[in-house]
């Protein structure tokens, strides 16, 4: 996975849109699993970053409009990366 469908990006926007939903975590789940393998977390923990970045997602895509011009993927890790400092702060 090289780059991010804009037509995908949309369509999980549409939270009803279990489809691209599904089709959205068979994608991402790999890439955020082995960000959070990075961050030096076990496998469950990283497990456990991982749908907690889904979870954000779901009440974060609505708002996110999408620019050509800018990489979707640092902008998911840049989440991720902010929720893994979260968890480990304590909050």
């Amino acid at each position: 996975m090289h780059s991010t469908s804009p037509s995908l990006l949309e369509r999980v926007r549409q939270r009803s849109d279990g489809e691209a939903w599904g089709r959205f975590v068979a994608l991402y789940t790999p890439l955020l699993f082995f960000w959070a393998r990075k961050c030096g977390l076990q496998e469950e923990d990283a497990a456990d970053l991982t749908q907690e970045v889904f979870a954000a997602l779901v009440e974060k895509l609505p708002a996110f409009t999408y620019d050509p011009h800018r990489s979707f993927r640092s902008w998911l890790r840049t989440v991720t990366l902010n929720l893994w400092r979260d968890r480990a702060s304590g909050r």
